[in-house]
Order: structure tokens, then sequence, then C-alpha cells
């Protein structure tokens, strides 16, 4: 189960990067400026128009978290994960979800990591049957 898990995570992880990289180069459109990588680390901890990108990194923390327990995960536990990220990727009201298909939309790179994603969130959730 633990191995699924950190596959799980490692393809969320990739997909929150290639968002963060369209995130950053849409704020250096917007301002019209290069900005470096810890002005960027900056608006994201501190500006609060980044506040929306919050419940995707916590999420990412949370399955680290478990994957680097001793315990082992119940069946229980496994489908909350599951669950969560799709409800991450999919609850309408999120503003994740708005950003997220627009990335798909526009990124052939981030629709790769997506697929990726939805493949290892299929196997994680056949793990947890």
């Amino acid at each position: 189960m633990k191995i699924k898990l950190k596959k799980l995570s490692q393809a969320l992880m990739d997909v929150h990067k290639r968002f963060l990289e369209n995130e950053k180069h849409q704020a250096e459109a917007y301002f019209e400026k290069k900005i470096s990588s810890f002005e960027f680390v900056m608006m994201l901890t501190q500006d609060k128009g980044f506040a929306w990108l919050q419940p995707f990194s916590a999420l990412i923390a949370e399955i680290d978290a478990f994957a680097d327990s001793e315990d082992e995960m119940t069946e229980e536990e496994m489908k909350v994960i599951a669950e969560k990220v799709e409800f991450l990727l999919k609850d309408p009201a999120s503003s994740v979800v708005s950003r997220y298909n627009h990335h798909l939309s526009q990124d052939p790179a981030f629709i790769m990591f997506h697929s990726n994603l939805k493949n290892e969130l299929n196997g994680f959730l056949k793990e947890s049957a």
C-alpha cells in the first residue's frame, strides 16, 4: 500500500510543480517582469491572491505524512485520501479546479502530468478496494 501511496504522492507533486510553473509564468506576464524563485515563494506564502492554492499543497503534505508513517494504512484511510484527491480536482466551487482546468486546456505538459496522476489514483483506488 505504501508503494502505491508514494507513487500517488509523486504524481500529485509533479502536477503541483507544473501548476506552480504555469502560475509563475502567468504572474510574470501580469507584472510584466521576471520573478525570481524567492519572490515567487514569497508570493505563494504571503500574497492572499494565492491562498486558493493552499489546499493543494496541504493535501501533498498530508499524503507524505501518511507515506512516511511507520503505521500501515487502513482501507478506510486509503479511501479518504483518494476522495480528497478527487475532490481537489473536481469540486466546482473550488478555485483550484478552475485554475487546474485552465492549465489543462492550455498546457500539453500539464495534460501529461494530469494523466499520470489519474492513472496513479486509479491504481491506488484498486488497491483500496
